[in-house]
Order: structure tokens, then sequence, then C-alpha cells
């Protein structure tokens, strides 16, 4: 793909209008919060995982050669679709001291403020930009021009291909867990409680309350659901196993769904 040069000096970010201004509009956002906030301290360093998670988790401008860029796409297309690894042939720079260095490029603008007019270049997810830059084993300049260059040494572009913070263990990205209520109706063991409940409710600021069933960790156990102003559950005599919760958001919706209230304040 070639891109137009748009005009010098400018880094106009006003109208996005797809993956890469969005990416590139976050990405420089958090660079200058990295930069701002260069101190040393807590909030310097939760600005750099700041930069960090935002470079990762968008689309950075690799350049390279002009035949390249057939195979690179299709290549590019199988391993979005597959979520596979992809290696294509990225064009290496000089550092002041002459040494190599990969250059990679956040937005359209900061390319061409550095790149002759017609360069090729491919718009790659971060994640496989990065892996490319960590497999050619040298540094990587961002932006090499401008707005705001940064250097990535090795071990550097290393950890972040690998999806951890650089410089730690820590996962760029928190682990997803499911996040579903699962409910049911209680069994008949819910029967007998319903009554003496119910009775030492009506002295306690609770609007409504359920007994049901939800699952936890692969296991299902029995649960009063309780609605209103927290306060009072306490002098509840509960058997074992079963818990409180007190219901809010998505659990009350789940619950409200499969079941009528066992006992609701005033009748």
């Amino acid at each position: 793909m070639v891109l137009q040069r748009p005009a010098p000096g400018s880094h106009d970010r006003s109208t996005p209008s797809g993956a890469l201004e969005e990416s590139s509009a976050t990405l420089f956002e958090a660079m200058l919060a990295a930069r701002d906030a260069d101190d040393g301290s807590d909030a310097n360093q939760a600005a750099v995982r700041g930069f960090y998670r935002a470079l990762a988790d968008g689309v950075l401008l690799l350049p390279v050669p002009p035949d390249h860029g057939e195979e690179a796409l299709s290549e590019l297309e199988r391993a979005v679709s597959e979520d596979a690894e992809v290696r294509v042939s990225v064009m290496l720079a000089a550092d002041p001291a002459g040494n190599p260095v990969s250059v990679c490029f956040g937005s359209v603008a900061a390319l061409s403020a550095w790149a002759p007019r017609g360069t090729a270049s491919l718009p790659l997810p971060a994640r496989i930009a990065l892996a490319n830059m960590a497999a050619a084993g040298v540094p990587a300049i961002l932006d090499p021009s401008g707005p705001i260059p940064y250097r990535f040494e090795p071990d550097e572009l290393a950890d972040l291909a690998a999806g951890r913070l650089p410089g730690s263990h820590e996962p760029l990205f928190a682990p997803v867990h499911p996040n579903s209520i699962r409910v049911r109706l209680a069994g008949p063991q819910a029967l007998v409680l319903r009554e003496p409940l119910a009775t030492a409710l009506r002295t306690t600021p609770v609007e409504a309350a359920w007994l049901v069933e939800r699952e936890s960790d692969g296991e299902w156990g029995l649960v009063l659901g309780l609605l209103g102003e927290e306060g009072g559950s306490e002098a509840l005599e509960l058997p074992g196993g079963v818990a409180v919760e007190w219901l809010e958001g998505r659990l009350a919706d789940a619950v409200g769904a499969i079941s009528p209230p066992f006992y609701r304040r005033g009748r």
C-alpha cells in the first residue's frame, strides 16, 4: 500500500475514520501522559503501563519493500483470521551511530514525516508488528521523526511480543474470565426455610427476598438473595451452606427472571 504524503508536520487527529486513526489518537494521548509524568513516581509508572497497553492494543505501520505488499497482505489476512503468527520482511534503518534498528509508526503523518514519498507500508495489529520486530533482535524506534520518538530495546520488544509489561512478569492485560451468571429454581430443601425467614425479615429493612440456587466455580449452592437497604441480615438463622447476597445489577435481573420473591415487605 502506498500512502499519500500529508502536509509536513501534520498530525491531525480530529477526523478519525477507522482502526488506524483511532489507534493513533489513543497512542498519542498515552505517549503524552507518559512523557508528562516522567518523574519516577507511581503516577509515572501507571502512565508508562498505559502507554505499553495502548501500544499493544493498537495498530502500527511497518515500512516494507515495494514488492512485498501482496505477499504480506495475504499472510496478514491468514494471521488475523486464524490468530496465527505471521512474518513479513521489515525494512531496517540506521540509528545515529550507524547501527541497525527497526522502525514503526503510529500514524500516517508520522510515517510521512520520516519516509520518502511513495514508501510502501502495512498497517498491522500491534501484536504482529511487535513480534516481527522482536524477531529481528535489534532495537526499534517508534515515530523516529515525531511527534514523540520512542526507542525500544530488544528485551523490551521481547516482553511486549510475549504479552508482558517490559521488565516484569506482569501480563499486559488482565486475563478475561467468563462473567455469566447462572441461577435456577431452588429445590425442595428451600421450602422449609421460607416461612421462618419471612418472619425474621419483617424486622429488617429488606424489601424483598428470594431463595434460589446459583452456580459458583462449577458448584451449585443455595442463595438467599436480598433486595433493599443493606443491614439486618446478621440476625437471620441460616443453615450451613446457604449464602447471603444483596441483589443488584445483572444478578438481580437474573434472579427476578426465574422466580417471584417469597418475601416482600408490607405483604
